[in-house]
């Protein structure tokens, strides 16, 4: 597990500002009482490790059909929101998808 941690973190090309994010979203997570699996953490970091990357190389995700997000807690998609305006060159839209592992993981519960 922890080289598989080690190696997203290394595949976002700025390894400090990755973790920095996750204590991020991690305190944000806290904050909501919200728990996460290890299995959900690790696909929360594949996540946040690329939207690094994107932010880093000024790539952006495809716009999403936010009509796919209407059942994503109002809750989820501030919070999405609150992360993805830490890294500057990221599409709107990418708050959206980061909103799902939140929202998932409400349902641990």
């Amino acid at each position: 597990m922890e080289g598989k941690i080690q190696e997203l973190h290394q595949k976002s090309e700025d390894p400090e500002l990755c973790k920095e994010m996750m204590i991020y979203v991690e305190s944000q997570l806290s904050k909501e009482n919200i728990q996460m699996t290890e299995a959900q953490k690790l696909s929360l970091l594949s996540h946040v490790s690329a939207m690094v990357y994107r932010s880093k190389h000024q790539e952006l995700v495809q716009p999403v059909d936010k009509i796919l997000f209407q059942e994503v807690s109002k809750e989820s998609i501030e919070m999405a929101s609150k992360v993805c305006s830490k890294l500057q060159n990221l599409h709107e839209d990418e708050k959206y998808l980061l909103s799902i592992h939140f929202e998932t993981a409400k349902f641990n519960n």
